[in-house]
């Protein structure tokens, strides 16, 4: 298929294949392997942003391959299982657009000739999953901002810590606790003695008083 350019957009031109499923060895389709590829060529350039629609991918991993000596040209990971779906098994994230920057590559984009979509959806509740409306920006094209995933501004903001304006000084409180324990020692003190003191005469004990007592 080919990437047409959207109004106000000046996009790489290239083309893109229809995803291809991977297939077991032998060509046997014994079972749904939950990966696909999508190739895209282009002439030579720098891609800068990379901006897409999700169709129930849960991971993506891209590869560039890059202009260079005459010869087979390599595959290089730019980037690695990003997360499109915060839960393979579920909706949020399954239909959001993405905006991949050149600050999160792994690798150089410049001189890119070809990219490599590797999808993977490990969730069976889907039958089918890809990425559609692909299109790659080269440095200094302006694109529109693109909306934040419904799955990310759902996530709670981190927790602030309590003020602490208004409160005592914890010193002060602490000091005025442990007059407080000085002052209630002093009274049991003094409690005890008073009671003690019932039985004593001159210093010594009563036997009299403390037999009847």
């Amino acid at each position: 298929m080919s990437v047409s350019a959207g109004p106000a957009r000046s996009p790489l031109s290239c083309t893109a294949r229809p995803a291809a499923p991977l297939q077991l060895p032998g060509g046997l389709e014994a079972a749904r392997p939950g990966v696909a590829v999508i190739d895209v060529r282009f002439p030579r350039g720098s891609v800068h942003e990379i901006v897409f629609k999700n169709f129930y991918t849960a991971f993506l991993s891209v590869r560039a391959q890059r202009a260079g000596p005459p010869g087979p040209r390599k595959w290089v990971t730019c980037l690695r299982d990003l997360r499109l779906m915060p839960c393979p098994h579920t909706e949020p994230g399954a239909q959001d657009y993405f905006s991949l920057r050149r600050s999160q590559m792994l690798c150089d984009m410049e001189q890119v000739t070809a990219l490599r979509f590797i999808l993977r959806q490990p969730s069976p509740a889907w039958l089918h999953f890809g990425i559609e409306e692909l299109q790659l920006f080269p440095p200094g094209s302006k694109t529109p901002p693109q909306d934040v995933p419904s799955w990310l501004s759902q996530l709670s903001p981190p927790e602030q810590p309590p003020s602490l304006h208004g409160l005592p000084d914890p010193d002060k409180v602490a000091a005025g606790l442990q007059q407080m324990w000085a002052l209630t020692e002093v009274v049991r003190a003094r409690q005890a003695a008073s009671r003690i003191g019932r039985f004593d005469v001159d210093g010594c004990y009563d036997v009299n008083l403390l037999s009847y007592s």
